[in-house]
Parts: structure tokens; sequence; C-alpha cells
């Protein structure tokens, strides 16, 4: 049997480089093992004598650990018999803790996590690595054509001086210059007349969801959601308590007569009319005045995600839905995800007068604005032209790594997956054969290291063949062959006919 001095410096280890001072980590260690049961009722400790030889403390430090642990009833002193350890701290060290118990949750909160388990079940990048897979993923982008040299240029311009305002909490609605900014670019590039007063500037797409939800919703309200359609859109909507009716889209997008049909009550619409999200359709004229129609005549809400918009390809895209609307019922959401980078957490909404001081309102209960400091540099970004140059480029380099990507998948799978070329986005739809499964493909290739969306992933009902979204932008074209064939060999692994 290990003597109680052994038993207790085995277990010891000090920091004398740390902050805290030696005779509480003293205390900590010894207390932590009295509770753990490491140190049991009625041991007697060495004396302190002993302790500071072996521990290389002194005895005013060792004595000053033990008086608390005495204080608190983890030690007991004895007159000329030494110290031992209390018995009423006595656990059976074969006793296993019981487990804890889980966190007591709120409703919202349970159905958000019920929801997000249930729609990614088949997305594969619960299994993503950044350092070695095959990604195809569709979100990924050529960060490395990113101008870095000229973001830190504008970066230092602001973080070197920075004013009062700059340090502060930030506009409620956002940084005026980049709100300005962002009135003129809409106006250029999707014709949207509005002033800057109009908009709001918020940490992403996915929090404008959120925030518009709570704000034109109430739990059980119908919504009509494009089927397949934005998953996190979906999500913040269902969260939210509503009843989600799923609209097809077929060669002209939503089909907005078998919503009326089928939902003719519903508060809201859900919509990506310049790339549908995720089939690529664009919304054609006669639909959006439909849409349009509807929504002023019933006093309904449509949500304009403009999904990729600045991503076009080829051809003159129809004006922005918000742009046709003459009474005040479309919201236009936008953000630099896609064609800056998605970590700089920026995005933007366009709102009706009328919407402008309750949506903020909200939001001042939620959060602040995102980081004045990032939105000065965008604001920049986007006054000086550099914006719209950046667009140009990644357009350029899009197309050409499509076009590329596309021409190696179809001389490599040309027999086993079909592909059309897109005129907008960073993916493309590969259709599978019939009688396999989209969801159960995706999992098997990233346990294989490729990595992709299954459209399954996107659809409320399975009306659709199984596809996959094979992301182009991320993949330089000199690593196109490269990619294929490991596409290739995984799914030669998983036993197709490839």
């Amino acid at each position: 049997m290990k003597s109680p001095a052994g038993l207790l410096l085995a277990a010891i280890e000090l920091d004398r480089d740390s902050a805290t001072p030696l005779y509480r980590q003293l205390y900590l260690q010894i207390r932590k093992q009295i509770l753990t049961g490491r140190l049991q009722g009625g041991i007697r400790l060495p004396s302190t004598r002993t302790l500071s030889q072996e521990l290389k403390l002194s005895r005013i430090t060792l004595l000053n650990a033990f008086d608390q642990l005495i204080a608190e009833g983890f030690l007991v002193s004895r007159t000329g018999a030494g110290t031992y350890v209390g018995d009423e701290w006595e656990r059976s060290g074969h006793t296993e803790p019981p487990p804890p118990a889980p966190p007591q949750l709120s409703d919202l909160s349970q159905s958000m996590l019920s929801l997000r388990s249930h729609h990614f079940r088949g997305v594969s990048y619960a299994h993503y690595s950044a350092d070695t897979p095959t990604s195809f993923l569709p979100s990924h982008g050529a960060f490395e054509a990113f101008p870095q040299h000229l973001w830190k240029r504008l970066l230092a311009r602001h973080s070197q001086k920075p004013s009062k305002d700059m340090l502060g909490y930030g506009e409620l609605q956002g940084l005026q210059a980049l709100r300005q900014a962002i009135a003129e670019y809409v106006f250029d590039a999707r014709g949207i007349d509005c002033s800057a007063e109009q908009v709001v500037i918020v940490s992403g797409a996915q929090q404008a969801f959120n925030l518009l939800a709570m704000l034109l919703l109430n739990p059980d309200d119908p919504v009509w959601m494009e089927d397949p359609g934005h998953i996190a859109a979906r999500i913040a909507f269902q969260a939210h308590g509503c009843r989600v009716t799923p609209v097809r889209i077929d060669e002209q997008g939503i089909d907005v007569q078998q919503g009326i049909a089928e939902c003719p009550e519903a508060c809201l619409v859900f919509t990506t009319p310049s790339r549908q999200h995720p089939l690529g359709v664009t919304l054609s004229h006669a639909r959006r005045l439909q849409l349009i129609d509807w929504a002023a005549a019933h006093q309904r809400w449509v949500i304009e995600d403009d999904c990729d918009s600045e991503l076009r390809y080829s051809g003159r895209q129809l004006p922005a839905l918000y742009a046709m609307d003459q009474s005040d019922r479309v919201i236009y959401v936008g953000t630099f995800s896609k064609v800056l980078f998605p970590s700089l957490r920026l995005g933007y909404v366009v709102l009706p007068p009328a919407l402008v001081e309750p949506f903020c309102t909200l939001r001042a209960v939620l959060d602040r604005s995102p980081p004045t400091l990032l939105q000065a540099v965008t604001a920049d970004f986007m006054s000086e032209g550099h914006f719209i140059g950046h667009i140009r480029r990644m357009r350029a380099l899009y197309q050409a790594r499509q076009s590329c990507l596309v021409g190696v998948l179809e001389r490599r799978l040309g027999h086993f997956l079909r592909i059309t070329p897109v005129e907008a986005g960073m993916h493309l739809i590969a259709w599978l054969p019939a009688h396999l499964d989209d969801q159960d493909i995706a999992r098997q290739l990233a346990g294989h290291g490729v990595h992709t969306y299954a459209l399954s992933d996107y659809c409320l009902q399975r009306y659709l063949p199984p596809a996959l979204l094979l992301g182009f932008a991320g993949t330089a074209q000199a690593e196109a062959e490269t990619k294929v064939q490991a596409l290739v060999q995984a799914l030669k692994a998983l036993g197709q006919p490839v």
C-alpha cells in the first residue's frame, strides 16, 4: 500500500509560471483529490516539513493551503498527531458519479435542434476537414483570388487611427457610408430605387431571415417555400413555428398558381427569383407579375433572397422583384458572403419604408450592428470602385472554372452523371441514375474524402430525380482533373459503374 506522502505527491503538479499563487494551486489539488475519493477520510497527510522538502515549497505556503482546507472541513488537525483527511468528505472510489442531467431547454431550442438534425442529416460537411478533402461544396469560392493586399490597405486606413465612432457601438441600422454604397449599388446592378434609410446592415442573410420571421410572422402562420429551396431560410421559419407549404419549381421558377391553390392564406412567400437556389432557374417575367399582384391584392409579404445574383455569366438578368413592386410588399435580402468572403459576416436588407423602424426596434433587442471597422472597409471597397471590378474578375474566373470542370466531368463521368452548364451561381446540378439515393451517395462520398451536397437535402417533398450539387467556383482549372479523378475513384469504391 502506498504511503500517504506517496499518494499525495504522485498527483500534485505545480505550475510555478502560473498567475495562480502556489498555495492556491496546492489547495485546489488536495481539495479535488478529497472530493473525488482519491484521498479518503481518515488518511494522515505528511507533515508540512516533509511536504516542504518534497515539493520545494516554503512552510508558509503549505500552512496557507492547509489552513484553508481545515477551515472548510476538508482536513482535520489533531494536536500532537498530525493532519488528516476529514471523514465527512469520504466517498467510495468505486462509485461512478451519476451522468449529468440534460439541460432544460425551451420549446424553441428543442425545435431548432430537431430541425437542424433532420434537415442536415445528409449534408456531408459534418465530416469536412479543410486540410485534405476533395471539395465540391457549392459554398466554396476562389478565396485565393480575393485582393488581400487591397483589403489590408483599406483595413489599415481605419484601424491605425480609429475614430470614436469606429470604436463605439455603431449605428443601429449600420454605418451610413456602407448603407449609401449599397443603395447606389443595388440601383445600378438590380434596378432597386431606394434610399440609404431603407437599408439595414445585418450579419449575413441567415440573421435577416430570422429577424424577418420574428417581425412578420406568428407561430402557425402559413408560408410558401420553394421546393427544393433554401434550407437555412426554411429552418428559420419552421423554428419560429410557421407552417411551411412546399411550392414546386418548374422551368419558369416557383409555381405561383400551385401556391394559391394549395395555400391561399399564406402570409409570406420566400423566393430566390434571380437564380433559384438550388436549381438555378430564373423566375419568368410572367411569374414575377403573378407573385407581385397576388401579394399586393392580399397584403402578403415576399422575401426576395437575391442569391448569387452578382455571379451571372451570360445574358442580362431580369430586374429584382423589389424593383417591380409598386405596393411595398417585397423585402430584398443580399449578402457579401459569396462575392467577397463568408467570414466577413455582412449582409443587408432593403425594407419598405414602413418596416424600417419596427425592424430596427426588433434587432436592437437582439443585438447591435456588425463590427463598424469591417463595415467601413467594405464601404470604401464599394465606393472606390473595387467591388465592381472584383465582381467582374470573379465572373470571368468562375466561368472559366465551370467550363473546365464540365469538360472533365463529361469526359470522365458523362455516362454516369447528366450535367448542364449554368448561367449563374457557383454550382452545377449533377443528375444521378434514377435508382440511387443521393443523400446516401453524398454521405458515402464524404467518407472517401469527396464532399458535395445531395439535392434531396433541399427538398420537402422528394419528387425530383436524385442529384448532387457540385461546386465549381473553388476548383482551379489545374485541379479539375485531379478532383474528378478522386470523385471517380470514390464512386468506384462505392460499387458504382463508372
